[in-house]
């Protein structure tokens, strides 16, 4: 999981998730070349990665036929910290190029696709919160708190993340607005935008060419644009004031939105450290008209 300011060597090198993932990787090789223990094993990478994408690092070792040390020196040498790291990215781009029945052909069969698919948030989630960047998570709240207006946009399943933002924002008094699987909106307000406002793209797997389009659209009217996703396009790259890299991997046809909706809780989480007044008094004020609307079912009359 990366900010921009960490993944900027990762950019400058080609990484951008729009590279099929050999070239990616060949793009990754520092200049001065590589030993042989990492050329053979980089050619093993390049032929097998959909097992690699997969393995652990012993695993990668023992078929092809280096020492586990020499993968993790080729994943540093490559720009990361380790194996874990390469392989996650790696494997992202690796599961861009598919489609959700060769997803769920990658991920097999099991006799427990309920507990598989828990194990695998679980995992997921753990990474999360081992390697998410809270001082990102805390300028992204910053940049929402000094906001004009806020747009969210996402599309697809996804659109669950964004409303959930969206929702969330405007209930603790924030000026935010859901742009939500409808092309002419997204166009219309992007449109509207400038230096004061932020808009908030919640995109993932496979990117929609609108929002990505909306997004450079924002950039060149001023507005600062957020991306909370699980890889960078590279037209992205150059426009996003923040991202944060998550994982949605799931395990048959469909992404997870566990961790992105866990996220968007997070910075929610943190807009009502930074201002905790503000969002009190609102949830006061809907509190109130709620009641006078009669929206919500008393538990004491059932």
């Amino acid at each position: 999981m990366r900010t921009r300011s960490e993944k900027g060597s990762d950019d400058a090198r080609g990484g951008a998730r729009d590279m099929a993932p050999e070239a990616w990787l060949r793009a990754r090789v520092p200049a001065g070349g590589l030993g042989s223990s990492a050329k053979t094993l980089l050619n093993y990478l390049l032929t097998n990665i959909g097992e690699a994408v997969y393995a652990r690092a012993a695993e990668v070792a023992r078929v092809a036929g280096v020492s586990v040390s020499s993968v993790t020196r080729l994943a540093q040498q490559l720009g990361f910290d380790g194996w874990p790291d390469l392989q996650r990215s790696l494997r992202a781009r690796y599961l861009s190029g598919l489609s959700m029945v060769d997803v769920s052909e990658v991920h097999g069969v099991t006799d427990t696709p309920f507990q598989s698919a828990m194990r695998r948030d679980i995992s997921s989630l753990t990474q999360a919160v081992r390697d998410l960047d809270e001082h990102a998570i805390r300028r992204i709240a910053e940049l929402l708190t000094n906001a004009s207006q806020i747009h969210v946009a996402a599309m697809g399943s996804f659109a669950a993340v964004g409303q959930a933002l969206s929702h969330n924002l405007l209930l603790a008094g924030y000026p935010s607005y859901g742009l939500l699987d409808r092309d002419p909106l997204l166009a219309n307000t992007v449109a509207r935008l400038g230096p004061s406002d932020v808009l908030v793209v919640c995109s993932y797997w496979r990117h929609y060419r609108v929002v990505v389009g909306a997004a450079i659209a924002a950039r060149r009217r001023g507005a600062k644009v957020v991306v909370i996703s699980d890889y960078l396009p590279q037209a992205l790259a150059p426009v996003a004031e923040e991202v944060v890299l998550i994982p949605a991997e799931g395990t048959s046809f469909f992404a997870s939105l566990t961790v992105p909706i866990a996220v968007q809780q997070g910075i929610m989480a943190t807009l009502a450290r930074i201002d905790p007044e503000r969002t009190r008094r609102q949830l006061e004020v809907s509190e109130e008209l709620w009641g006078e609307l009669d929206l919500l079912v008393d538990p004491l009359r059932g």
